[in-house]
């Protein structure tokens, strides 16, 4: 019997009836990834269905130490109350039940004696640390205020061969915020795939899946969509729609981002133009680079007229000299048309170049030059006709950079001072290069 089949039998007799999207999650689960992350919204079944595992793990693992971690012990129990539920509905006369915590005895007459245990345990972090666990559930980490619980947990996967850990929640606010990081990391892995309202990724060590609605549309009909449950209807989703402020009927009911400053694309539109770019000796390119201050990268970015992009990311203080090496070594081999830099960071690598021969232009970060290359680079990736290099650091800055908006418009940007997304700059100031040319000068007649 396949490890799905089995967990179907199993909510059978724990009295639970699966939907299509629940088989889904279960067999991201019996994949044996590590790390698994569910976001959906609220209402959807999410804490029962994850009860349900935690209490099959319980039953069927030798040994087993399932903990269950929220923002609070009080929002724990909720999900440990589903799992007491199913325990008694299963009747299994092995599992005795104590105050927030579900024992395996081995002995039918349930003696002292226990193997296995599945608990509610502090959400305090110092608490955690130290834990040795086989199954581990983070419940509704949008609400958790920091990255503590999360961690501690995190950090002890390695310390049991086979521990997994199920993070479930619904859309965050902030993309600095423990979740929004947690969905930028799963968003940078190579495969990312996007099905009508359900992101799926998947990476090593890795899978995400979230229903979420894209876009401005939240009609009760395009909100159901996400909603996979069949027991949430549109009249149902119509009534929340005027019962909410906006923000909350988003986040919550259509599952969405709430922030002014959000991801910058649709999940999997940026993996849809990673590919093996060829730049051949002699081609025209037009170069970006973007110097980082001292928690930040500097980037070199080199775009040919029909899009196809090289890149090259540097670290630390000599990051700004090895940067104008990579200039210098591509203008012997390449026909260097412009180099865009930032003058406020860039400016004496500038000159240096400008007294070698290159033309350098300023491209100063303000609102009037990053708005215009913040589209056309948004565009570029949408309508796939950037080539992208395969780098794994250059994704993570794809996934960390947000658009953050504005009287005059969005515009490329990172959530705080920590998060690099420096060769996203670089390339913006390197694709506005190429396509923000002034026209010709057409010759009309003679006076």
């Amino acid at each position: 019997m396949s490890a799905i089949t089995a967990l179907e039998d199993f909510a059978e007799d724990c009295g639970l009836d699966l939907e299509p999207f629940q088989r889904r999650i279960l067999q991201a689960v019996t994949s044996g990834t590590r790390e698994v992350v569910v976001l959906l919204p609220r209402g959807n079944g999410k804490t029962a269905l994850a009860a349900l595992l935690a209490l099959h793990h319980l039953v069927t693992v030798e040994d087993a130490r399932v903990i269950v971690a929220a923002a609070s012990r009080a929002q724990a129990t909720n999900l440990f109350s589903y799992a007491e539920r199913f325990a008694r509905a299963l009747g299994n006369p092995h599992v005795v039940h104590r105050h927030l915590v579900l024992r395996w005895c081995p002995q039918s007459e349930r003696e002292k004696v226990w193997t296995r245990s599945l608990e509610v345990v502090a959400a305090d972090a110092p608490k955690l640390h130290g834990l040795t666990f086989s199954f581990a559930i983070v419940d509704e980490l949008q609400a958790h205020g920091d990255a503590a619980v999360y961690v501690a947990i995190a950090s002890a996967l390695h310390k049991r061969p086979g521990a997994q850990m199920l993070v479930i929640s619904t859309a965050g606010q902030g993309t600095d915020s423990p979740l929004g990081q947690l969905r930028a990391r799963a968003l940078a892995l190579p495969h990312v795939r996007r099905r009508g309202v359900v992101t799926d990724a998947r990476g090593h060590g890795l899978r995400f899946l979230e229903w979420t609605v894209e876009g401005d549309d939240v009609s009760p009909r395009a909100v159901k969509r996400a909603n996979p449950a069949s027991w949430i209807t549109p009249e149902a989703i119509a009534f929340a729609r005027d019962g909410l402020p906006d923000l909350a009927f988003r986040r919550f009911v259509a599952n969405q981002w709430t922030e002014i400053a959000g991801h910058w694309l649709a999940p999997g539109t940026w993996q849809r133009c990673v590919t093996s770019p060829v730049i051949e000796d002699g081609e025209g390119v037009r170069v970006g680079v973007d110097v980082g201050g001292q928690r930040s990268a500097t980037a070199v970015a080199w775009v040919t007229d029909d899009l196809r992009a090289g890149v090259w990311i540097g670290h630390g203080d000599d990051a700004v000299i090895d940067a104008g090496d990579v200039i210098r070594e591509l203008a012997a081999r390449l026909d260097v048309r412009e180099v865009a830099f930032d003058p406020w960071r860039a400016g004496q690598l500038a000159a240096e170049l400008e007294r070698e021969g290159l033309l350098c232009v300023a491209f100063p970060q303000s609102d009037s030059r990053m708005i215009p290359a913040s589209a056309r680079l948004h565009a570029a990736v949408t309508e796939r006709r950037l080539a992208l290099p395969d780098l794994d650091e250059l994704h993570v800055h794809a996934a960390n950079t947000i658009a953050r908006h504005g009287r005059r418009g969005w515009r490329l940007d990172k959530p705080d001072d920590r998060t690099p997304n420096d060769a996203i700059i670089a390339l913006a100031m390197a694709v506005d290069s190429v396509e923000n040319q002034p026209e010709p000068v057409k010759l009309l007649g003679f006076v």
